[in-house]
């Protein structure tokens, strides 16, 4: 009687052991494929191609803004990340009081600064903090103005505005870490078909504001 019964017991704890064994090495790879990807999940500088230009705009969710002026002509990359706040190492879930930016790499013999302020200006409302229906401080509108040059452009844009009213921030060129992977072309990729996270948002935020800015700009865009 005993065997009989002590030999399914014997049995049972065998297959808990495996069991248990294959749950830790499970927990195990997933630590790790975790601590990877928060090592990539993010870098803290931009290569700037020979012979272009880079300016930092925030206007609300970057997904938007990187989609914009992506449509640019003379616009060579657009770069999605984190700036204008004083956080080490941000990234999506804990950017702290960083704004969504983006990085525009543009060739200046193509497409000039002032035109890429007046494309900020045609997607950006300066009387709000964020752009609907994206507010509060990682929205916040900020223009990154890198020279006194810069600077008097944008002053000339401000002078239409209620300057008491205004909400757009101004600062220097920032330290700019690139957001992860999964942000970049964002709209590109949706466009195409691609599994990009929140299709709901880009077909009824993200498209809708590209294509608003693609009918009423006055900008050249790309053919």
């Amino acid at each position: 009687m005993f065997n009989i019964w002590y030999a399914p017991y014997i049995r049972y704890q065998q297959i808990m052991k495996h069991r248990f064994t294959l749950l830790i090495l499970i927990f195990m790879a997933f630590t790790l494929q975790c601590q990877q990807n928060k090592g990539n999940l993010t870098q803290k500088t931009i290569e700037i191609p020979e012979g272009m230009e880079v300016a930092y705009f925030a206007s609300g969710c970057f997904w938007c803004v990187e989609g914009v002026y992506e449509e640019v002509y003379g616009v060579n990359e657009v770069i999605s990340g984190y700036a204008g706040g004083t956080v080490p190492n941000p990234s999506y879930y804990d950017h702290g009081n960083h704004a969504e930016t983006v990085a525009v790499i543009y060739d200046a013999s193509k497409v000039s600064y002032s035109v890429l302020l007046q494309v900020y200006f045609d997607i950006t409302n300066p009387y709000t903090i964020g752009q609907a229906p994206d507010f509060g401080k990682s929205y916040r509108s900020i223009v990154f103005p890198k020279n006194k040059s810069q600077m008097e452009e944008l002053n000339t844009y401000l002078a239409s505005f209620d300057r008491h009213k205004i909400e757009i921030l101004l600062a220097k060129s920032p330290p700019f870490t690139i957001a992860e992977e999964y942000h970049q072309d964002y709209v590109s990729r949706l466009l195409k078909g691609e599994n990009v996270v929140n299709k709901s948002y880009g077909y009824n935020v993200s498209l809708p504001r590209r294509q608003e800015f693609i009918n009423n700009t006055k900008v050249r865009l790309k053919d």
